[in-house]
């Protein structure tokens, strides 16, 4: 996939911004700028032209990257192309490693066609990282697009404490009857199932009360059938993928722990499957959490929340520096602001201020805002609070909000994201499995605590 060998026989591959191209094609031989203009090539997004030589051979490859470094052409080249490339990023918008993480993303696709191809990086700490990306890419993707006949929370738990990439972290274990006792939501979720909830805890150091942590949470519903509130058939056709937030939060955690060898990362994973059957949570019901605050279940489908309840709350007790956490949570968010772009809230304004400076140059997740009047639409008569709003309105908020509950001390950084784990074909050309919101928290604990 990746060399550092620079044969006479690799093609350039240049990624042209829409804002530069006028800088470039001034610069260009008459040829390719004739043949720039007969094909109608300005840099647009995702557009891909070849230009030849007079005998017909490959010359060079021009990818359009659009007016906000929008990387999907690569992907899609990259896919869909064998041979042996490297990038010229001259007039380009982006960075060498978000173009070759880009690359990365196609070479995933292409895997089932067998279409390979090698891209020549110069440097061999970039090769390395790259390889690593592809191996985390692989794990994740291939999680969430795994039929749930055969991913399960034992499964999914079983494949990671297995996997190469976590061979060298820590696991702390948890027996059936320890989950019962310390994570009773995850547990009321889970306890309908023929297969038991399981939770995932692991570090890549062992943690002790004094290091605070970077702590990452994600959702670990491996299937959700809503419940005895259960969904319609439609609804229902892509609930393999509800354990999107933990494939994202596991593949920020091998990432954050590549880059950022000097901290202390914790990765929490709440498993369950939601199923019906006599012993499934009934609305009306109230389940008590690992801190003691009662939760009457007003829906059965907002199961992903109660989940979340449990790490939040172990992940509070670990005295960390930031708590992150990523789940398939809401169709509110969906219907706001669509597949691409997930919803994230904020309980810290410096923590959201360093964010949106990422934002800046390529929008990448929008902030929702925690809206404290409408705790009120979690309130309950017999319990502290309910799991969900049954007015329908302020949906991806009023779950936020029921989260932010187990959050021991609003002094504590936490960044919520309510993410989709799918994609139609719009992300990176690529359509299934996809991972919102990890590239931009990648980049926050880059550079925010290295």
């Amino acid at each position: 996939m990746f060399t550092n060998d620079n044969t006479e026989c690799s093609t350039k591959i240049s990624i042209i911004s829409q804002n530069k191209f006028d800088q470039w094609l001034i610069k260009q031989p008459l040829f390719n700028k004739n043949w720039c203009l007969s094909n109608n090539f300005k840099g647009e997004k995702g557009k891909i032209i070849k230009i030849p030589y007079p005998d017909g051979r490959l010359k060079e490859v021009i990818i359009g990257e659009g007016k906000n470094a929008d990387l999907s052409g690569i992907s899609s080249f990259s896919s869909t192309n064998i041979g042996n490339y490297f990038f010229s990023i001259r007039f380009s918008d982006s960075s060498d490693l978000d173009v070759q993480k880009a690359w990365v993303w196609g070479q995933y696709q292409s895997e089932s066609k067998k279409s390979q191809s090698f891209l020549y990086v110069r440097n061999k700490e970039e090769i390395k990282f790259l390889k690593h990306y592809s191996k985390t890419l692989k794990l994740s993707l291939g999680l969430i697009n795994m039929p749930a006949n055969e991913l399960n929370p034992l499964t999914f738990y079983q494949k990671i404490k297995k996997h190469e990439l976590f061979s060298k972290f820590y696991f702390k274990e948890y027996s059936i009857s320890q989950i019962k006792k310390n994570f009773p939501l995850t547990y009321a979720v889970g306890k309908s199932s023929n297969v038991n909830p399981q939770f995932l805890q692991v570090s890549n150091k062992r943690i002790t009360n004094k290091d605070q942590p970077i702590v990452i949470i994600g959702k670990g519903v491996t299937f959700d059938t809503g419940g005895l509130n259960i969904k319609p058939g439609n609804s229902m056709r892509n609930m393999k993928k509800d354990m999107g937030g933990a494939a994202i939060s596991l593949s920020l955690f091998l990432l954050s722990s590549y880059f950022l060898q000097k901290s202390k990362i914790v990765l929490l994973i709440p498993l369950a499957e939601n199923s019906i059957s006599s012993n499934a949570m009934r609305p009306g019901d109230i389940y008590t959490s690992r801190s003691g605050k009662s939760v009457e279940i007003s829906h059965t489908d907002a199961e992903g929340r109660l989940l979340l309840a449990d790490a939040m709350e172990l992940a509070s007790e670990l005295n960390p520096s930031t708590i992150i956490d990523f789940a398939t949570l809401t169709g509110a968010a969906r219907v706001a602001l669509g597949e691409d772009l997930p919803a994230y809230f904020c309980n810290d304004e410096n923590t959201a201020k360093k964010i949106e400076i990422l934002n800046q140059q390529k929008i990448r997740c929008w902030r929702l805002p925690l809206y404290q009047n409408y705790k009120s639409k979690l309130g309950s008569k017999v319990a502290d609070l309910c799991n969900a709003s049954l007015d329908g309105m302020a949906g991806s908020i009023t779950a936020a909000l029921f989260i932010q509950e187990f959050l021991l001390s609003s002094e504590t950084p936490w960044i919520h994201f309510d993410t989709y784990a799918w994609s139609s074909g719009s992300i990176l050309s690529s359509k299934g499995a996809a991972l919102q919101g990890l590239d931009i928290m990648s980049d926050f604990l880059s550079k925010n605590f290295s």
